[in-house]
């Protein structure tokens, strides 16, 4: 005799996979009859219903079947409505604190229905009620979980295809890299080589315009790789002063080419702060590279740092000050947009991203960054870092190129 299990024909094997998707709903209330009734109406409706008389049974079948829907009245033993209400949407488990609610009462007072939406419910329906109309309000609502599933389905598409663009784009960045870079190191020995003026002016316009594409190539892969995660990474304790000592030294030779003068002042005794140097570095970096563009020649930058008090907070302050073309008041809102560039900026290349960059570096380190501006006289960029330690020395000094 065989015992084991009969194959399942193609008609029950349709039959049980219609089943495993029909909208599950948990019907919670304490009059059984009403409980029978609408599992009754809403089986022939298509609905798979499950059933529960308190809350604590409707607790119970919560965690175990996670419904599509639950209707639930609100004056029940034990666990009541509103209790039910707030363990759903309090709930760790986005499988559960999402679940739409249909609050079915007797209650029909404007403020009960007004404290059931506030709860969470996303609607709310008074006893006695029509039947069709009650179809009508379940259908809606898990058409509306449905869209809004669809819609997450959908974010999540494009963010996977947004992950593959920017692979397949920091590998061609990658690639472009190294020969702009060789196309730059070639030029630049070319140009101690050769004495003939009129080619040094052709093979430095080589070298500027390769560094500055490589730049630009660079700031499009920081940018990508701007986190809070990735900043809490190489995080350590910072001296101000020699990170913008560092800075304000890289960038000095473009300083020299236009012959403007750098001031740097510091003051002696700097509080340590906590940063990712190589981030907060880039900062700086992207101020000054900005006062030299837009700083005519033999102009000039004062860059400073300083130790203040603002709204009972002790702050790094770094500030890049230039008596450059300035900025128009309708462009201040927006200059820390990625990929805007303002109206006076047409004879400067770029890409729009540097103080993008600037802003979301300051603000990961739980700061800000202010600006100044008058059109034809000049800006005033300020980085303001909150303090992490005590002071640790560090000597002011005064640069000029």
């Amino acid at each position: 005799m065989n015992f084991g299990l009969m194959p399942l024909s193609k008609q029950e094997e349709n039959a049980n996979r219609a089943a495993e998707d029909l909208p599950r709903i948990l019907i919670v209330d304490d009059e059984p009859d009403l409980v029978e009734m609408l599992s009754f109406h809403l089986k022939k409706k298509g609905y798979e219903t499950h059933l529960a008389f308190n809350g604590r049974e409707a607790w119970e079948e919560l965690n175990s079947i996670h419904p599509d829907l639950l209707i639930l009245d609100l004056m029940m033993p034990e666990i009541d409505g509103w209790e039910v209400c707030r363990l759903v949407r309090r709930n760790e488990n986005p499988m559960i604190r999402n679940i739409p609610i249909l609050i079915l009462s007797a209650r029909t007072l404007p403020e009960d229905r007004i404290q059931g939406l506030e709860l969470g419910a996303d609607d709310y329906l008074t006893k006695p009620f029509s039947l069709a109309e009650l179809t009508l309000r379940i259908d809606r609502i898990l058409q509306k979980k449905w869209t809004v599933a669809e819609l997450y389905r959908e974010v999540d598409r494009l963010r996977l295809q947004m992950r593959e663009q920017e692979t397949n784009l920091r590998e061609i960045i990658h690639d472009l890299k190294n020969p702009l870079m060789s196309i730059g190191a070639s030029a630049k020995v070319l140009m101690r080589k050769d004495p003939d003026e009129e080619k040094i002016s052709f093979l430095r316009n080589i070298y500027q315009n390769s560094m500055s594409m490589t730049r630009w190539l660079e700031e499009i892969l920081a940018f990508s790789d701007l986190s809070l995660k990735n900043l809490e990474k190489d995080k350590e304790c910072l001296e101000v002063n020699s990170l913008v000592k560092t800075a304000t030294e890289l960038l000095s030779p473009i300083g020299k080419g236009k012959k403007i003068a750098v001031d740097f002042h510091s003051e002696e005794l700097l509080p340590t702060i906590m940063g990712n140097k190589r981030w907060l570095q880039r900062a700086v970096e992207n101020l000054i590279t900005n006062a030299f563009k837009y700083t005519p020649d033999e102009g000039r930058i004062e860059i400073k740092t300083g130790f203040i008090e603002m709204k009972g907070e002790r702050v790094i302050e770094i500030s890049v000050k230039d008596n450059g073309v300035g900025i128009p008041a309708e462009d201040i809102s927006k200059i820390f947009e990625p990929f805007y560039r303002g109206r006076n900026t047409k004879n400067e290349k770029g890409i729009g991203l540097g103080l993008s960059l600037v802003k979301q570096v300051v603000e990961l380190h739980g700061g800000k960054i202010k600006v100044l501006s008058e059109l034809g006289k000049g800006s005033l960029f300020s980085i303001i870092i909150p303090v992490s330690s005590e002071p640790t020395g560090n000597g002011g000094e005064k640069m000029a190129s």
